[in-house]
């Protein structure tokens, strides 16, 4: 009897042994792990583990997955508890949520691992399928936590990874990721992992794993070898094409960019069941990408058919919907802000051909530099027992701030110089934090911006940034007379997070202005006489251009400088002329005959002069400079003796052209005093300018001195040159003689 209850004993134990329990039965087929941060002052983090069960063969150890342990990645752990338990797929899977709020001990890279004991059972692409379920289940999503990041959030994967496939059709799914934060995601292929333990916090590629190509050979056109793939921008991932009945997993990795910087990565581990019914799978029509202005309404139709005739449902997915993987409403403002899109006639049995309509209104609130992905999936409805299958479309929808409206540009003047007054619109539209930048370039060529393509065209440079409240702005930077600059303006947006990941407006119209001269003009500077001590040079400007007497305070003055030589920048005093800017007063014009500390020798050297021009401030009742004109030098003019010739050349430094016209060339044969007659008009190009006398007078309406140069001989030559500004404002001047 003992004998006899020892064995019964022996035989309960291994019974225990041999015998599952619930918890540890098959059950688990996919999952992944996301995070949020939810705290601005502390490194504190929302973390969900989502799982998908089977409720089918694996329905007691799903009603039993009551917790499972966390690794945070900093060398703690913690029992996690369910939170959430969503059915989906006709009861037959259900959508398992596990979350915990933890907080880091400080800035780093850090990976979150969770472990399952059991997959579910008859993996065939895990080895011996038998026992797939005897493999752990290990997922894993890394963080990286620094202070530029603020409250950043991994991208959520909104399609539950649960889908059918059939023999020799090509099998897709999309996980209709959406990253709040509006980083951008990239997509590539990973391996299932398991880990060592029930609780382990390291995870391991399976070693057993098959790819999925080694299941069949051929693709749906017909073509070899078969292909398994993602892409790389949409998320999409392939299977070209299943070449066995069963049921399969796969992995692939969702990583998170931010400015050309990765910040953090997810695993999904996903299963697909492939069957050989006779289905093919449903159709649902190209849709192409939409770009709109925020506040924009947008209503795109959806259409699906089906080849076997048979009835459809039109699902959507994405971050749009504010709606979770399980099909529940998320929180407000979880993943965007409202209105939310709305898929009318969605999630409903249609007759095919079926279509369901995407409408969403979209807001200033929702502007991001990111795109919108919203996926569809449509599912067609065979009789049973065949599985349905299912086709994707990524429609992808960018939402742009609207234009600044109503620029313009005036000429003003402040106490610094000149100034340009820009104005515009009232923008209101943007989160907290949006600004206006301001544009410039120069010169008034406004080509088409095409359309939807936010920022600036080339060829402009940032010079300031203002509150989104504000309505002007004056520029003063660096603005030369006579120049035409263009302006534009656009709005930046800030990311959901305050940072700088927002994106930024269409840009404004186009606003050009030739700036007006609130400075006088020099429009003459010829040298009088010849000398190398007494030399003479008369100097002419205009009054202010753009500048009436009252505009600013008079009294104003004048302030001439000279310089020696064509570059020279060693301007110092030459005169003070007041002006009320009466047009009769003769106040435009100076004769420099040199100075007794500083003589005038236009025989070895040309001039530059300048002029400041300075008005009263009404504030201080002192003289204030307003603005300078541009320098301007004399002709200088040189000969070369040759065998009976001489070549003559010259050049002016000054801030019209003498390019391109007729200058007049006079010659004595008596000296420096005369008498000149001019000798040959001379259609000049470019500097320095030339011509070479051999004698000739081909100018005889004031006597012809035509005679064969001679070596015993003395020649003096003068140039009167003739030239025109450029800038439309100042043209009007006409031909200026020098």
């Amino acid at each position: 009897m003992r004998f006899l209850y020892i064995l019964g004993f022996l035989g309960l134990f291994f019974c225990a042994v041999l015998k599952p329990t619930a918890s540890r039965a098959t059950h688990v087929r996919a999952g992944e792990i996301t995070t949020k941060r939810i705290s601005q002052t502390s490194l504190t983090y929302r973390i969900t583990f989502t799982a998908y069960f089977d409720e089918v063969k694996g329905k007691p150890a799903a009603d039993q997955a009551e917790n499972y342990t966390f690794c945070f990645g900093d060398g703690t752990t913690a029992d996690v508890r369910r939170s959430g338990r969503t059915y989906i797929n006709g009861r037959t899977s259900s959508v398992n949520s596990y979350t915990v709020i933890h907080t880091y001990p400080g800035p780093g890279t850090y990976t979150i691992g969770v472990t399952v004991p059991n997959r579910n059972a008859d993996t065939k692409n895990l080895p011996p399928a038998a026992t797939s379920d005897q493999i752990r289940f290990f997922v894993s999503t890394t963080i990286y936590i620094n202070a530029a990041l603020l409250t950043n959030s991994t991208p959520v994967m909104l399609n539950p990874p649960l889908d059918s496939g059939r023999v020799g059709q090509k099998f897709c799914h999309n996980p209709a990721a959406f990253d709040a934060d509006g980083d951008s995601l990239a997509y590539r292929l990973s391996v299932p992992q398991t880990s060592l333990t029930d609780n382990g916090c390291v995870g391991r590629a399976i070693p057993s794993y098959q790819d999925p190509t080694r299941f069949g050979s051929v693709r749906e056109d017909g073509g070899t070898p078969a292909s398994f793939s993602i892409n790389p921008k949409t998320g999409e991932l392939c299977w070209d094409s299943p070449g066995e009945i069963g049921q399969f997993n796969f992995a692939f990795i969702v990583e998170e960019w931010r400015n050309g910087v990765l910040i953090g990565e997810i695993t999904r581990d996903m299963q697909i069941i492939v069957v050989d019914n006779r289905n093919l799978r449903p159709i649902i029509q190209p849709i192409p990408d939409l770009c709109v202005e925020a506040g924009a309404l947008i209503t795109q139709p959806i259409t699906a058919t089906d080849p076997d005739g048979q009835r459809v449902i039109i699902a959507g997915f994405g971050g749009v919907f504010n709606i979770g993987a399980d099909r529940q409403p998320l929180p407000a403002n979880e993943l965007i802000p409202p209105a939310y899109a709305r898929l009318i006639n969605g999630d409903i049995i249609q007759n095919q051909p079926a279509t369901a309509t995407f409408s969403w209104q979209t807001s200033c609130n929702q502007i991001r530099q990111a795109p919108y992905d919203v996926t569809f999936k449509v599912t067609d409805v065979p009789t049973r027992p065949t599985p349905a299958l299912t086709s994707f479309q990524t429609f992808r929808i960018q939402i742009v701030g609207p234009s600044i409206k109503n620029l313009t540009a005036r000429p003003t003047a402040t106490a610094n110089g000149r100034a340009i007054q820009l104005s515009w619109s009232p923008y209101s539209c943007g989160n907290p934090g949006t600004f206006i930048t301001i544009y410039r370039k120069e010169g008034c060529e406004d080509r088409p911006v095409p359309p939807c393509t936010t920022g600036v065209p080339p060829g402009y440079t940032r010079i300031a940034q203002v509150p989104v409240t504000a309505t002007t702005y004056t520029d003063t930077s660096s603005l030369r007379r006579g120049v035409a600059y263009a302006y534009r303006l656009v709005a930046v947006y800030p990311d959901v997070n305050g940072g700088s990941n927002g994106g930024v407006s269409l840009a404004s119209n186009q606003a050009c202005l030739n700036l007006p001269l609130l400075a006088p003009v020099i429009t003459q500077v010829t040298v009088d006489s010849t000398r190398e001590v007494n030399g003479q040079i008369t100097v002419r400007w205009t009054r202010p251009i753009g500048l009436n007497p009252g505009d600013l305070g008079g009294p104003y003055q004048y302030r001439l400088q000279r310089a020696t030589g064509l570059t020279g920048t060693d301007f110092t005093p030459l005169a003070t002329i007041n002006t009320t800017l009466n047009p009769t007063a003769p106040d435009t014009l100076f004769v420099d005959r040199g100075t007794s500390t500083s003589a005038l020798n236009t025989t070895a050297n040309p001039y530059r002069y300048r002029l400041e021009f300075f008005y009263t401030d009404a504030a201080t009742q002192q003289l204030t400079r307003l603005d300078v004109t541009e320098a301007a030098s004399s002709v200088r003019l040189s000969a070369t003796p040759a065998n009976r010739q001489v070549t003559l050349a010259w050049q002016a430094n000054v801030p019209w052209s003498n390019d391109a016209r007729v200058h007049d060339v006079y010659r004595s044969r008596s000296g420096p005093n005369g008498p000149f007659n001019k000798i040959r008009e001379v259609t000049v190009q470019t500097q320095p300018y030339s011509f070479t006398d051999d004698g000739s007078d081909t100018f005889t309406a004031d006597g012809n001195t035509s005679r064969v140069l001679s070596a015993d001989s003395s020649y003096c030559y003068r140039v009167m040159t003739r030239g025109q500004y450029t800038d439309t404002q100042l043209a009007r001047l006409g031909v200026l003689l020098n």
